[in-house]
This record gives structure tokens, C-alpha cells and sequence, in this order.
């Protein structure tokens, strides 16, 4: 059996930490150090990571990368080395792959399992990113936990006392804080917040701005401005940052393009510099207290880790806003290492040891829905931030009566606000296998996290799983939109049978000098042509004392406008003995997509018995059938013949193609309601 480790994958340091005779402990690095620089360059054609990326970066002698960690979810490049493009999670998994090998070497063990630490507040897509970079190191990842649980977690696992502490976890990159119950050994997360976007780095960027600006007014010459010398900047804004945690001053070397400059930094300048940043923090900590009804007063002390907690301006500042006792723990750089190997140490089936530990979630999840009046999409919130993961919650999702779609789409969303644009979508699922006739159905829809904090959706319809198939995100962009606006592609495929009636009626001239059959075509051109897609299938049956077929089902409009062109009034017979509905519903049924019958007509029919019985039998077989009449249609009978709601429609030849944009409308967005038998 292989060994199992803790990872703590850094912005700027990485470690890795085993359970040594019950007792966490480091796995130094090649170089006998604790913590491996989270770096990254190509020198030579070589890839170059960890110390002797951040050696050679820090001298200015090769182009490299830091801090990838915060761009994770993001398929960009961030990169080019031998030829190929590394994002974020190629740069991660390299990482991995290095410190596992040294891991490795140092003990001489293999390494099979891991449990890899990530920010709090990282979302979906930067956890499976975090989650893939470790499996394509080739070792099973356990599961991933949160940096501050985890850190929390080697505090705690002697401490048997009742306490509550508010976790201030800085790090290089990002800022978490929990707020945590320790109690008989048990470890319980109650609140949580974070920005993944603040960190040390942020402070190192501070200290840039005051040595350069200096050197601008000394040279006139602004070293920012020149990317290639980013690295050694913030190496040295780094270094700068270290000496004023122990001294009172430091000075800061700035060597560009021939010119030199020296110029010294007091802690207490720095701090001053740095107000709006512990600001931030604090109002992250507020929050993380009200989301849960809380306030200082309930806090026993705050526990500070992350390397940049190390900073005497952060206990400073925490002493002075909140009066509580500031705990600096002596390994605050490698707790969270060692708190992850504890976890991976007492992973058992699945679950880290329930009595130990229990995290929440960061992120509320949403579903994106549509508001009542239609006019807007929102976000709605079906699981709460700072819940106790893992969890599931279910909710009825109901297709509304003569709504014929086959399949359901899901965006998940995670964030705190209603409007989508606000927040993050995270996932995307459709869902199928359920018979929908178009009198409405009801799907159960159950949105969860997992214990790493990755979102899953699962479905049923009366009590009967359904098929869930997950993709990559499609283009969002209308969901700042309006509902109406939406080109859904993903509309049920139908046969749309027109049904026009060529009896003589037809040839004769309106008032105006026009024939009906010639406005009937033009306005069946215009509707064929504003349906027709992908999707859609077209016949066109003519009817008088009998119905023929006149153009079979087919996507050619070409060849369907050829055969509308040759029809005639009489070319069936003067009359209409026939009846077309149950001739159409056979057409409407072929091929297995949605039928969809569209009767016009302009006079009496002489079978409306029969007629009115087939048309209930398309209303049980599900077949919407619209009845447009004008000139003598008797309106009664075309209620009768209709099966969907106010899809019977009496107009005029002048306002027959207003009324085909009604039933076009309907068929576009799938609203094509049965009514109710018990109407007529």
C-alpha cells in the first residue's frame, strides 16, 4: 500500500506534509527546505520549478510565472515553453509532479494518495481544475479541503477544550476566514468568506509602487513599465517585505537599464500604504460574522496562518479593531500542510472521520430561472452559502401545460446575488427521458454539493431517475437579456402539417380584387419560411371532396414552395366532403418528432362529426391542431376541431398572415397547450 499525503498547493510556497507516529510532519524538498517556491520557467529549452525557477527568475535571467494558482478555471496560456502552451492547471500539475518526485526521493516511499488544500473561497471550476491537475499526476486525490479547515484542523487535533476562533488565513494570493467550533476534538465550520484575489501579493505590489515611484522621480524613468522586469521587482518587493516584519526599516534595490537606485521603507510607511488592503480583510471578516448572526463578542481569539499573516501590521491591526487575543501559530506557513496530511491520515470510506471535521460551503448555488412576468432571467438560491457540506437540496421544476419540450436545461450558479450577470455559472446539464404530451409535467431536481464542495445535478420524474448529461458551458451572454430574446436551439423537432383547403371558395375575389388562395399562399410562404430550421419538418396536405398529399414531409423549402406554387382551387373538387384531420395526424406522426397540424379554411365542411372525432383523438395522442378560418368558417366548429388552447382563430384575408404570426410564435417557444376536453 502506497502512503498518503497532505498538499498544500500555494501562490507562493508549496508543502508537503505525511502523519509520522500519529504526528504530522514536513517532507522537506531537494534543497532540505520546508516550503517549495510555487515557480515556474523555461530556461535552455528546460523547464525549470520550484527553487531553481525562482532563483533564475529572481536574477532576471529567465522569463517565468508565479502565482498561477489564482488564474485555475482558466483554460488560457499563461505561458509558452518548448514549443507549447501551459494554462494555469498544466503549470499546477507540473508543480504537483515535482513535489511528489522530491516527496519521493526524500523518503523513499511511494506516493499513491493525496488530499490537496485550496482558498475557501475557490469556486467550482478553479476545484475541478485543482482536482484534474492532481490526477494527472498520476496518484488518487482523496479529496481537496479548504486551507483554512485544513490549518484549523492541525490547531485543533490537540485541543479538546470548548472555543470558538475566527481562522485569518492570508496567504500569497488569497485571503479566507472561518469562523470555527472547536469542541471534545471536533472541528466544526460555522461561517466562512474569502476573496481569492487578495493577498501577499497584493502587499508586494505596495511595496513596488513606493520604491519605483522613486525611482521615477529620481530617473524619470518608470520600471513598472517594462514587463521583463516584473520578476525581479516583486522578488525584491518580496524580500523587502520580509525584513519589515523583523526590522523597523529596509531598503529596496532597484537595478534598471544601467540606472541604480536605493531607497528605505519604514514599517511604519508601509503600513500606512497598506490601510485600504487590511481594510478589505476586516470587512470580509464582518461579513463572514453577520451571514451567521454573530458578532466580535463572540469570537474567543483569532487564529492567524498563511505567510503573510506574519506581517506585525495584521496582528496590529486585528488588536486594535477587535480587542481579541491574536494567536500566531509557530508553524503558520505549514499548518495547512500538515492539517491536510491529518485528514488524508483519517480518510476512511470515502469520508474524512466525521467527528473531526465538518466544512461548509463558500458559495451559494443557484439555479438560473425565469421571473413570472417573463420579462427577466434570476438567479435562484437553492442552497445557502455556509452550509454544511456535503449537502442536496431538491426542488420542483414544473413544464407549464402546452409546453411540448423533450429535454430541460440547468445553469447552476454560485454566488449571493439574483442577477446572473453578478454571479458565476458554474454548470450546465440538460435533462431527458421523460414523456411530456404537453398537459404538463413535474421534475424533481437535485442540486448538491459533494465534500470537496463540487456541485453535482440529478433528476427524477415521479420517482424515476432521469438522464443527466453534464457539458462544458455555452455561450451565456443572453442572460443579461430578456427571456424572449433567447434563440433556444434546443426546441423539440416537429412535423408541421399544413392543411389548406382548395375547395372553389377559394377562387373567388375579395372585395378588393385579390383571390384567397393567393393571400393563403403568401401567407403559408412567410410562416414555412420563419419556422423553417433544423428542427422542422413540412408537409402540405390539400383537402376539398377528398385530401391529397401534396408535398411529402421535407427541410427543402425550394421544393415545398414548388409544390404550395401548383396548387388550385378545384383540383380536389368543388366541395369539402373530406375529412384531412386524421389523413394529417398520420403525416404529423412519422418519424417520432412532435406533430403539429395547421388547418385553413374558408367554408363549411360536411363531415364535421368525424371531423370533430379525430380531432380528439389527436388531442389524446398529444398533436396541438390549429384551426385558422375566415370568409364563411363556421366558428363553433373550428373550437371543436382545435385541440390546442386559443388555437381556434377566426380572421380576415387581410389579417391571416398577423394571425399565422400568433401560431408560428407558439410553436417557436414549444406553448402549444392542450385544452381540456371537458372545454367543449
Amino acid at each position: 500500500m502506497g502512503l498518503r499525503v497532505g498538499i498544500d498547493l500555494g501562490t507562493t510556497n508549496s508543502a508537503v506534509a505525511r502523519v509520522e507516529k500519529g504526528k504530522p510532519v514536513i517532507i522537506r524538498n531537494g534543497y532540505d527546505q520546508e516550503l517549495t517556491p510555487s515557480a515556474v520557467c523555461f530556461c535552455d529549452g528546460e523547464m525549470l520549478i520550484g527553487e531553481e525557477a525562482y532563483s533564475m527568475m529572481a536574477e532576471g535571467a529567465a522569463e517565468g510565472i508565479t502565482a498561477f494558482k489564482l488564474r485555475m478555471g482558466d483554460d488560457s496560456v499563461l505561458i509558452e515553453g518548448n514549443g507549447k502552451g501551459y494554462s494555469a492547471q498544466d503549470l499546477s500539475a507540473a508543480l504537483l509532479k515535482h513535489l511528489i518526485k522530491e516527496a519521493e526521493e526524500r523518503i523513499g516511499e511511494k506516493i499513491t494518495e493525496a488530499i490537496i488544500t485550496v482558498p475557501q473561497y475557490f469556486d467550482e471550476a478553479r476545484r475541478l481544475s485543482t482536482k484534474e491537475a492532481g490526477e494527472a499526476c498520476g496518484i488518487k486525490i482523496l479529496k481537496l479541503i479548504n486551507e483554512p479547515t485544513s490549518a484549523a484542523l492541525y490547531y485543533g487535533y490537540n485541543h479538546f477544550g470548548k472555543k470558538t476562533v475566527m481562522v485569518y488565513d492570508l496567504g500569497g494570493g488569497t485571503f479566507d476566514v472561518n469562523i470555527i467550533n472547536f469542541e471534545r476534538g471536533k472541528t466544526e465550520v460555522i461561517s466562512t468568506n474569502g476573496n481569492f484575489n487578495l493577498g501577499g501579493k497584493n502587499w508586494d505590489e505596495i511595496l513596488a509602487n513606493i520604491a519605483c515611484e522613486r525611482f521615477a522621480m529620481e530617473f524619470s524613468v518608470d520600471p513598472r513599465s517594462d514587463r521583463s522586469f516584473r520578476n525581479p521587482l516583486m522578488a525584491s518587493a518580496e524580500k523587502v517585505k520580509k525584513q519589515l516584519s523583523s526590522g523597523n526599516s529596509a531598503p529596496f534595490q532597484i537595478d534598471y537599464d544601467g540606472m541604480s537606485g536605493r531607497y528605505t521603507v519604514t514599517r511604519e510607511e508601509f503600513r500606512i500604504a497598506s490601510e485600504s488592503l487590511l481594510q478589505s480583510t476586516k470587512e470580509i471578516c464582518d461579513k463572514a460574522l453577520e451571514d451567521k448572526g454573530l458578532t466580535w463578542q463572540n469570537i474567543d481569539e483569532i487564529l492567524l496562518i498563511g505567510g503573510s499573516s506574519r506581517m506585525p501590521m495584521v496582528q496590529e491591526f486585528l488588536s486594535e479593531e477587535t480587542g481579541l487575543p491574536i494567536v500566531r501559530h509557530p508553524d503558520m506557513e505549514l499548518a495547512v500542510a500538515k492539517g491536510a496530511a491529518i485528514a488524508a491520515d483519517s480518510y476512511r470510506n470515502g469520508l474524512t472521520e466525521s467527528r473531526m471535521l465538518r466544512d461548509v460551503t463558500a458559495h451559494s448555488l443557484g439555479a438560473l430561472s425565469i421571473a413570472e412576468d417573463d420579462d427577466r432571467y434570476y438567479n435562484q438560491i437553492i442552497i445557502r452559502r455556509n452550509t454544511h457540506i456535503p449537502c442536496r437540496e431538491t426542488k420542483p421544476f414544473r413544464i407549464e401545460k402546452g409546453n411540448r419540450t423533450d429535454h430541460v436545461e440547468v445553469f447552476a450558479l454560485q454566488g449571493e446575488s439574483s442577477v446572473p450577470d453578478e454571479c458565476v455559472a458554474v454548470a450546465y446539464a440538460t435533462i431527458k427521458g421523460f414523456e411530456n404530451k404537453g398537459d404538463g409535467v413535474e421534475i424533481d431536481i437535485t442540486y448538491s454539493y459533494d465534500e470537496n464542495g463540487v456541485v453535482d445535478i440529478t433528476a427524477e420524474c415521479g420517482g424515476r431517475p432521469l438522464k443527466v448529461t453534464s457539458t462544458s458551458l455555452p455561450d451565456i451572454s443572453w442572460m443579461s437579456g430578456k427571456p424572449s430574446e433567447r434563440k433556444d436551439e434546443n426546441i423539440s423537432e416537429k412535423n408541421i402539417v399544413i392543411c389548406i383547403d382548395l375547395s372553389r371558395s377559394m377562387k373567388f375575389k375579395n372585395e378588393d380584387g385579390t383571390l384567397p388562395l393567393d393571400e393563403a399562399k403568401k401567407t403559408i410562404r412567410w410562416f414555412v419560411g420563419n419556422l423553417g430550421n433544423e428542427n422542422n419538418h413540412f408537409a402540405l396536405v390539400g383537402f376539398g371532396d377528398r385530401e391529397k398529399t401534396l408535398c411529402e414531409l421535407t427541410q427543402d423549402m425550394g421544393l415545398f414552395n414548388e409544390s404550395l406554387d401548383k396548387t388550385e382551387a378545384n383540383m380536389l373538387g368543388r366541395g369539402t366532403a373530406s375529412a384531412p384531420i386524421d389523413y394529417a395526424r398520420a403525416i404529423a406522426e412519422e418519424g417520432g418528432r412532435l406533430g403539429v397540424i395547421v388547418i385553413m379554411t374558408d367554408g363549411e365542411w360536411e363531415q364535421k362529426d368525424r371531423s370533430i372525432r379525430d380531432a380528439r383523438e389527436c388531442r389524446k395522442a398529444g398533436v396541438p391542431v390549429f384551426a385558422v378560418g375566415f370568409g364563411k368558417a363556421n366558428r363553433a366548429f373550428l373550437a371543436q376541431i382545435s385541440t390546442v388552447e386559443k388555437g381556434a382563430l377566426y380572421t380576415t384575408i387581410d389579417r391571416l398572415g398577423q394571425t399565422f404570426q400568433t401560431i408560428a410564435t407558439a410553436i417557436k417557444t414549444d406553448r402549444m397547450s392542450l385544452r381540456d376536453p371537458d372545454e367543449e
